[in-house]
């Protein structure tokens, strides 16, 4: 057996940020037996992966171990997709470590990965003994040196388990591993997940907004697709003066038709805009975008959790959109409440923590 970490010890990996590794004692040879008698001694192992250590295997020996959980590949890989770390471990790429997730969870939780992976956020809830330890062993102005992750503070200041970090992946990765990989264990699965993602988030809160609005109607959205997300908006003269601004970022934005005029949905998260000078900021934000002949609306994590209130901002869309939304089918009822029940559940694999995240 490789020293190879994978799927979800490898998906844990990723939501790290890079300073604890750096900061704490390198996990363990789990590949041999004293290696893995010391795995419970270590704050890696305990604190970051969690034990069983889930370890990719190519069929050279079996391994029976309570400590590590063992995953036999023994198909053709993606290209590049062992990553070494500086950590002295291996880890699978963050495509085979989709890939490997997607045959054991349902389409919308993996589409969920899949906009973190591709977005600029992810999830990691220290301990207070890890922060000890890396405060004691890392200068804070080192911090930007060793990584570029900024975990998200609350409307108190105080630290949350939400960050924002460089995306992982790139759509292009995916797309060619679905058109090219076929019969490769994960693909299909894969393939069906992509049917909820609308393009890269910078929340939890933008991820679910667009499952729930761009998904087609078959599989339970309202199938008001066709915009875009986090798009780049240059502001005219006029709305540069109320906001100061040179251009602006909409969440879900659909462009300019003879039908409608631009239309941005603005995903409200509570841990992000309560803030007494970031809401005037959004104000003035809002209205600079206005000024400009676009319509804006704002939506609380409510307003999409609830099941009544979203639809209600389902026929405001409607109508802004110019468009009609037929009566739902019984079948079209189940598939909502399936989505529903799938998307307002933990996020996956985010121990311990609420389903999530109005940010």
């Amino acid at each position: 057996m490789t020293k190879v970490l994978c799927d979800i010890s490898a998906l844990r990996y990723y939501r790290t940020p890079p300073r604890y590794l750096y900061a704490l004692p390198p996990i363990p040879d789990f590949d041999t037996p004293y290696g893995r008698a010391r795995l419970r001694q270590s704050p890696v192992a305990t604190g970051i992966i969690h034990i069983p250590i889930h370890a990719l295997s190519f069929g050279r020996d079996r391994l029976t171990s309570t400590l590590v959980k063992q995953h036999l590949w023994t198909k053709d890989m993606p290209a590049e997709a062992i990553v070494d770390t500086p950590f002295d471990v291996s880890v699978t790429s963050p495509l085979l470590t989709l890939l490997m997730l997607s045959t054991h969870l349902d389409p919308v939780s993996t589409a969920l990965l899949i906009y973190e992976f591709t977005g600029s956020f992810s999830f990691f809830s220290p301990n207070i003994k890890m922060d000890d330890a890396i405060y004691q062993s890392v200068i804070q102005s080192e911090f930007k040196r060793l990584d570029s992750w900024q975990c998200i503070t609350d409307t108190q200041g105080k630290p949350s388990d939400l960050w924002t970090r460089p995306p992982l992946l790139e759509f292009d990765d995916i797309r060619y591993i679905l058109n090219a990989g076929k019969g490769m264990r994960g693909r299909n699965q894969l393939a069906k997940a992509m049917r909820y993602v609308t393009g890269k988030v910078a929340s939890p809160f933008e991820a679910k907004a667009s499952i729930l609005i761009g998904s087609p109607r078959r599989v339970g959205g309202l199938g008001l697709g066709g915009f875009k997300n986090n798009l780049e908006i240059k502001l005219d003269d006029s709305a540069r003066r109320i906001c100061g601004l040179k251009k602006a970022y909409g969440d879900i934005v659909w462009e300019e038709t003879p039908d409608h005029p631009m239309v941005i949905v603005e995903c409200q998260g509570e841990m992000v805009h309560d803030s007494r000078g970031r809401a005037q900021a959004d104000d003035d934000r809002a209205l600079a975008l206005e000024s400009m002949g676009i319509e804006v609306i704002r939506i609380s994590y409510k307003q999409i959790s609830d099941r009544a209130r979203f639809e209600l901002l389902a026929q405001r869309l409607s109508n802004t959109l110019n468009t009609k939304l037929p009566s739902p089918t019984p079948r079209l009822v189940r598939k909502q409440s399936e989505m529903r029940d799938a998307l307002f559940r933990a996020w996956p694999y985010h121990e311990n923590r609420p389903s999530g995240t109005n940010r």
